[in-house]
């Protein structure tokens, strides 16, 4: 089939770059020979039209000027007029036949807009679950505002309307197609592909200048990425209440960080079991450092905790981890355990268990042969066993999407 003949448009609430899944579908579908376009907002200085690496983004102003009615009617009402704008306009002028959409929040503003455009949507999260998680890092006002409108049984209506009308379904993996084609019987399972969150081998292709922001002073856990209430961070400063006893010099570096009520929560926390020496808390790095830091830690954690959330996804950063070859360290949730036992490239704890946790860094800690074994196997398992987005992943999202247009050449 002539894929040039089809244009693809991703739309994100993310910035992109750098927004990963993002990036690694884009380049992927252009690769391939199909137009490949993102719809993201404005941020700092960037440009409101560009090309990059043959892709073209879109960032409309309106974007960055939403009202709070806006805002307000996009959290209430699950549809902002802006966005709604914005796609509308750039429909016009990109004249896309797919608005690949990614997470469900502008799924009602996509549908409202589009015209004859077919629409994939693309499953981040186990969203009706991850709002329930997602309260717990509010308080006061926030807090029931989100009861209120983004309640389990009200966004799981959201999504099975939209996954319903959609033409093709991606998910991150494979728990998460599984429960999408059983919490929504009557999607076509053919219509379910999953398009495994996997590292593209370009991560550690160009090292590049970037800088680690700790000193190799010491043993290190590092976990970087976002922080939220579903992602254990709090196990691992619990964690360290425990190892602080021993007297070892262990610290562990949390990555990411970035302004909300969760994050003076965690702050608290690190107080109150007395770990202030132990923990260093550092804000969002840019993308080219994220390897840097990486490979200047001793262990690097996946410490989520073990729910319908965290259940049904998988982050980007425990491949990440492993391509890299760093040992891992990652609790019982089970995408998580799954993929580490598979690749035998580190240690597992018990979700939500601090003390557990403290005696996995303690025997990596001890046992730097193990270590250096598990980094090894990971980076195997990756690279060598062919589990990485060039391999794997993106085959699947451009059979996915071949597929959906032969089916439309057939009509």
């Amino acid at each position: 089939m002539q894929r040039e003949k089809y244009r693809i448009l991703q739309i994100t609430k993310a910035k992109f770059p750098p927004e990963i899944r993002v990036m690694k579908e884009g380049l992927s579908l252009h690769e391939a020979g199909y137009g490949s376009a993102v719809l993201c907002p404005p941020v700092g200085e960037q440009a409101e039209y560009e090309m990059w690496q043959g892709i073209e983004i879109f960032r409309p102003k309106m974007l960055g000027q939403s009202s709070v009615s806006d805002k307000v009617l996009e959290q209430a009402a699950l549809f902002s007029p802006s966005w709604y704008q914005a796609i509308k306009h750039t429909i016009a002028h990109y004249q896309p036949d797919v608005l690949h959409v990614h997470d469900i929040w502008l799924g009602r503003a996509t549908f409202a807009a589009r015209s004859t455009q077919k629409v994939v949507m693309d499953l981040h999260e186990n969203m009706p679950a991850a709002v329930v998680e997602y309260r717990r890092g509010y308080r006061g006002a926030q807090r029931w505002f989100r009861y209120l409108f983004h309640s389990y049984p009200r966004i799981f209506v959201y999504e099975r309307n939209l996954l319903q009308s959609s033409d093709l379904v991606l998910t991150v993996v494979q728990e998460a197609r599984e429960r999408a084609t059983i919490h929504h019987p009557s999607l076509i399972p053919e219509k379910v592909v999953n398009v495994e969150n996997l590292e593209s081998k370009r991560f550690i292709a160009d090292p590049g200048s970037g800088r680690a922001a700790f000193e190799k002073d010491h043993f290190s856990v590092l976990y970087i990425g976002g922080f939220g209430p579903h992602r254990g961070v709090d196990t691992l400063i619990r964690a360290m209440s425990h190892i602080k006893k021993t007297g070892r010099m262990i610290k562990v570096q949390l990555i990411g960080a970035q302004p909300s009520q969760y994050l003076e929560m965690l702050k608290q926390l690190v107080v109150d079991v007395r770990v202030t020496n132990q923990i260093q808390i550092t804000g969002w790095v840019d993308a080219e450092d994220v390897l840097a830091n990486i490979q200047q830690a001793d262990v690097c954690c996946v410490p989520h905790h073990s729910n319908p959330h965290t259940d049904t996804t998988i982050p980007h950063k425990l491949f990440q981890y492993m391509i890299a070859k760093r040992p891992v360290l990652v609790s019982s949730s089970a995408p998580l355990a799954r993929t580490v036992q598979q690749a035998n490239a580190g240690m597992i704890f018990s979700a939500g268990d601090p003390q557990d946790c403290a005696q996995k860094i303690l025997a990596m800690a001890d046992n730097p042969g193990a270590c250096s074994q598990y980094a090894e196997n990971g980076y195997r398992y990756v690279v060598e066993q062919g589990h990485n987005w060039e391999e794997e992943s993106a085959p699947q999202l451009i059979e996915a999407y071949d597929h959906l247009f032969e089916a439309d050449l057939a009509k």
